[in-house]
């Protein structure tokens, strides 16, 4: 019981670890649109629109659909076959003083609503000469019937891989902090186990970093169609990685053990900050991202986390930060017993 005690937040981190990835990976996700065609219809005119329904179900009875935003138009007949198409009749009229642009198509079964933004262009049709007949919309979502992880567009069920990459770069970022501090206090004090604490961590980080870099490439792959498409944040990620990388050959170009720990002190103090800018705050100042939360995208908190999700996410993001804090614990008594060897 006492080693228990003693290593408590280490179980703590086992614990969370396997409850947000075996959770993560058995938890369903929600029925969801992932995909419509045409992408434009003339207004003034029935016209057809096809929506791809993912995980239907075989109870899958669709109620309503409607094109629009704040203001949309209604469905007038709904067709679903057994391929997963949703097959939708659309006859919008936009009267004579708007023109055309990109709408939704919202479609509620079972009690459930599913969006799928930017489905369709609007062109206004030469027959599109009478009244509106967009009408103002509510949609409402019923959390009783709402099971499984959200289905957004494009992620689908890739969107499992944010219990995995996103916490990679919190824990990066924590582990790297706690590096930070460790210099400060070895800048302060000029004890070299301070120094060994904060090399290890560094390690720790970079490794962190390379797994974050690892997962999001697939993720990326899968969702964008490269694996290291051209983003600010992707950038910056790749200059920090580099200075955190050359940490590494100036450590191992300085012999004397405490000359060594003071300019690895420095310049990790040095980089930290600047490997903080690159990730956080330089993609919201350099244009359009595709990663959410940066300049032009929607964050994970606006956007694409649920209840559901957050209930899987958190643990996730609190164990693998344990896990790697860990991981730095046994890589410093690495460093230590090295240490002692090389004095000897």
């Amino acid at each position: 019981m006492s080693i228990i005690r003693k290593n408590w937040w280490k179980w703590l981190g086992i614990v969370l670890l396997m409850y947000a990835l075996f959770g993560g990976l058995l938890m369903p996700l929600k029925t969801g649109i992932t995909g419509v065609s045409p992408l434009s219809i003339k207004t003034g005119e029935a016209s057809w629109v096809k929506a791809d329904i993912y995980n239907p179900g075989s109870d899958f009875k669709p109620e309503t659909a409607i094109l629009g935003g704040r203001y949309g138009v209604t469905a007038t007949e709904m067709k679903f076959d057994a391929d997963g198409v949703l097959n939708l009749n659309f006859n919008p009229h936009l009267g004579k003083d708007k023109t055309g642009g990109v709408v939704d198509l919202f479609v509620k079964a079972n009690g459930q609503w599913m969006a799928f933004p930017a489905a369709v262009s609007l062109v206004k049709g030469i027959a599109d000469t009478g009244a509106s007949n967009f009408t103002k919309i509510a949609v409402t979502a019923d959390p009783d019937k709402l099971k499984g992880f959200p289905n957004r567009p494009i992620l689908n069920e890739s969107i499992r891989n944010l219990l995995y990459h996103v916490p990679m770069w919190f824990s990066m970022i924590w582990v790297l902090l706690l590096s930070a501090v460790y210099s400060v206090k070895y800048l302060s004090k000029n004890n070299l186990e301070y120094d060994l604490r904060s090399d290890a961590l560094i390690r720790t980080g970079i490794l962190a970093g390379l797994l974050g870099c690892a997962t999001g490439s697939v993720w990326a792959s899968v969702t964008w169609g490269s694996w290291w498409p051209r983003d600010p944040k992707l950038n910056g990620v790749a200059i920090g990685m580099i200075m955190y990388l050359a940490y590494l050959l100036l450590r191992k170009s300085v012999q004397d053990d405490y000359q060594r720990a003071r300019i690895s002190a420095v310049y990790n103090l040095f980089i930290f900050p600047i490997f903080i800018a690159l990730i956080a705050i330089m993609p919201k100042l350099g244009g359009e991202s595709l990663h959410p939360g940066a300049a032009g995208t929607v964050g994970f908190n606006e956007y694409d986390l649920d209840n559901t999700l957050r209930m899987f996410f958190y643990p996730s993001v609190a164990a693998w930060c344990i896990i790697f804090t860990w991981a730095g614990s046994l890589l410093y008594r690495i460093n230590k017993i090295d240490y002692k060897i090389e004095t000897e």
